[in-house]
């Protein structure tokens, strides 16, 4: 009777087959959605968790910098005087103390925001004293990365300190591009290697002992963001809409694009000397 019903509706049975096979394909073509939406959340969960912890304590010092009385300014210096000291571990041969210094001396450097907003003190020309000492512990932090080059480095020294000028100019152009921009259009703000992942990118790659790998991700990445701000500058400038966003990587933090590539970068970071072995 069902039979017959079915077939009297003008359904057939390999009808219903090819329907039920298009209702499993489509439901395995959704099933990475829902991968990429768990994958978000678990690390923005992550990412809320720790941020909470480092928040409290980094609350908690400000505010006895403030009991104290240092001033915002002077809590903006001491970032490049903490940094300048991985010039120590690095000409001993150091990697991953030299990674501890780092952690240190980003410690001060989220200090002064803090202190700031706490004691409610922010100034304009603190936000610019600010972003003129980022500039200065970038550099500090690639010249330490050179006096180990200069030092323990025997094998390829050439070709690394090649990658290392490399480094230093997408150090300097990547932030330069978005500002020079920014005075012709709304945002420049495109591509991936950015402060935060550059500063990331050295930390891990000092205590993993591949800081060779670190110029490779750094040479690269470093100046393909440049060349993106370049190009999407350009496009906007012509009055056309960028297209593109993988070719421009306008994928926010914590999406599963950034997350995936961060995650590749860091694997690349921690065992890449298999592939590219360390040069001493």
């Amino acid at each position: 009777m069902l039979k017959y019903r079915v077939h009297a509706n003008g359904i057939s049975r390999n009808h219903l087959e090819e329907n039920f096979q298009l209702g499993v394909k489509a439901s395995s073509l959704r099933e990475p959605r829902g991968f990429k939406e768990m994958l978000r959340a678990v690390a923005v969960t992550l990412s809320k968790a720790v941020a909470g912890i480092f928040g409290f304590a980094r609350d908690g010092i400000a505010r006895g910098i403030i009991r104290v009385g240092i001033p915002v300014n002077a809590v903006t210096l001491t970032g490049p005087v903490a940094v300048s000291v991985i010039f120590i571990p690095m000409v001993q041969g150091t990697q991953w103390l030299g990674g501890i210094v780092l952690i240190v001396a980003g410690a001060f450097d989220m200090l002064d925001g803090a202190v700031a907003r706490i004691s409610r003190g922010s100034t304009t020309f603190g936000g610019f004293l600010d972003s003129v000492t980022d500039r200065y512990t970038d550099f500090l932090m690639l010249f330490g990365i050179l006096a180990y080059l200069l030092n323990h480095v025997n094998g390829s020294r050439v070709l690394y300190l090649v990658l290392w000028a490399l480094t230093v100019i997408g150090t300097a152009t990547t932030s330069y591009i978005r500002a020079r921009a920014e005075t012709e259009i709304p945002e420049c703000k495109v591509g991936f290697m950015e402060r935060a992942e550059r500063t990331v990118t050295i930390i891990i790659g000092l205590l993993a002992g591949n800081v060779h790998i670190t110029l490779w991700i750094l040479a690269i990445f470093g100046n393909l963001i440049s060349i993106q701000r370049i190009f999407f500058a350009r496009a906007v400038m012509s009055g056309r809409e960028p297209s593109g966003t993988f070719w421009y990587w306008r994928y926010p933090r914590l999406t599963a694009p950034h997350f995936t590539l961060c995650a590749l970068l860091i694997l690349s970071l921690i065992i890449g000397h298999w592939i590219i072995p360390r040069p001493f």
